[in-house]
């Protein structure tokens, strides 16, 4: 089914060019970290431009002052704790995570200002929301295991009681738009057979995205939900037993209305797609404005709130592209592979690509996000396997 649907991408989605203007390049700058740190990596970014993150299993945060640069600050660890890792961090700068107590792991959240940390009944954190509820991993052994909605007052929603919740035997909270509004992973089957649904909560109500992961096709692919219940999928779908592959925009909470942007199927269609990580996120392709990115036929794209798409032309000497973040605006973040096979990332913003490069020594891995005040973070890494967040103002 694989071979058969990558064969229908040849046509392009929409017109795009070969080339791109560009302007001189923006280089980042590596944020402070640990003495002898070895590991350090962001993993979230608050609108405000709070970064969180680990460095060596510590939990810490950063924030750029006027006049002073970037500035670290440990996050405390609760008593007895002798590790820490977060996993998000609210508008407020409050980070979540967890925490290695006596042993035992623990769901953890920190105070606004980092001088306190709270256990919180569970194993860990796997999201924060904007104004600080969490998702929180609460139950069961592994592979199965439940988990709750957690305010910050300590009022939990636990995540079960409907037809699509109940579906599995293991739930993950992928992220949060609001206080009772998130994204929900659901497992379900034994070995080859296992697959994942997205499932969208909204004020007590669910509905489960048409699109699956499986070991036999792929990954799905989901972004962040926002505020409003507005979330992008993509993935297989099965229809009454029609498989398709699917690039879609949910709207309007539950029950909403799917917006299809994209269907491939074995006998033709263009193959478009969002572009996934390893826990089958893209959060941040999905802007606060509802345009978001991707890629299209092999070619970076971008689709605006109202759904046009727009081809993002190749720099010289690309190969191939997509789309790994987006701000409001139309602005983009590329990802692109060299003819060379290097890869190389750039901002494209009414048409213009400008080039973004690490410091010098270092190569960027991975994209975190780009928030709509213009603040670019990514890990980067050297030669000697060590990595770094660094930091990039792109407008």
């Amino acid at each position: 089914m694989i071979n058969a649907l990558a064969a229908a991408t040849v046509p392009l989605l929409f017109a795009g060019g070969l080339s791109a203007p560009a302007v001189p390049a923006i280089t980042g700058a590596l944020l402070p970290v640990p003495a002898g740190a070895v590991s350090v990596t962001a993993v979230d970014v608050s609108p405000l431009g709070v970064v969180a993150g680990t460095a060596d299993d510590r939990p810490q945060r950063w924030g750029r002052l006027p006049g002073a640069g970037w500035l670290r600050q440990p996050l405390a660890l609760p008593a007895g704790a002798t590790t820490g890792t977060v996993a998000g961090v609210s508008d407020l700068g409050e980070a979540g995570g967890s925490a290695t107590v006596d042993g035992v792991p623990r769901a953890v959240r920190w105070s606004v200002t980092g001088l306190s940390a709270g256990l919180v009944p569970g194993t860990r954190v796997d999201a924060v929301g904007p104004r600080g509820p969490l998702g929180v991993f609460t139950a069961g052994s592994e592979p199965f295991g439940e988990s709750d909605l957690v305010a910050r007052d300590g009022s939990r929603t636990p995540l079960r009681g409907t037809p699509e919740l109940d579906a599995g035997y293991r739930r993950t909270v992928a992220s949060i738009g609001g206080p009772q509004t998130a994204v929900v992973w659901v497992t379900d089957g034994i070995g080859k057979g296992t697959t994942a649904r997205p499932v969208l909560l909204r004020d007590g109500a669910t509905l489960r995205l048409p699109v699956f992961s499986s070991f036999l096709l792929s990954t799905a692919c989901v972004t962040r939900v926002l505020p409003d219940g507005t979330v992008v999928y993509s993935g297989y779908s099965n229809d009454n037993g029609a498989i398709s592959f699917v690039l879609a925009k949910h709207v309007g909470g539950v029950p909403g209305t799917d917006v299809v942007i994209n269907r491939a199927t074995p006998s033709g269609g263009q193959f478009a797609a969002l572009t996934c990580d390893s826990t089958q996120s893209s959060r941040n392709a999905l802007a606060s404005d509802g345009g978001f990115t991707g890629q299209a036929a092999g070619q970076a794209a971008y689709w605006t709130p109202a759904g046009e798409g727009k081809s993002i032309p190749y720099a010289e000497g690309e190969r191939a592209s997509t789309g790994v973040a987006a701000a409001s605006g139309g602005r983009v973040i590329v990802r692109a592979e060299r003819e060379d096979g290097s890869l190389s990332y750039s901002l494209w913003h009414n048409g213009v690509r400008t080039a973004l490069t690490a410091p010098a020594g270092w190569t960027i891995g991975h994209v975190v996000e780009l928030t709509d005040a213009g603040l670019l973070v990514a890990n980067v890494r050297n030669t000697a396997g060590v990595t770094r967040p660094a930091a990039w103002r792109v407008g």
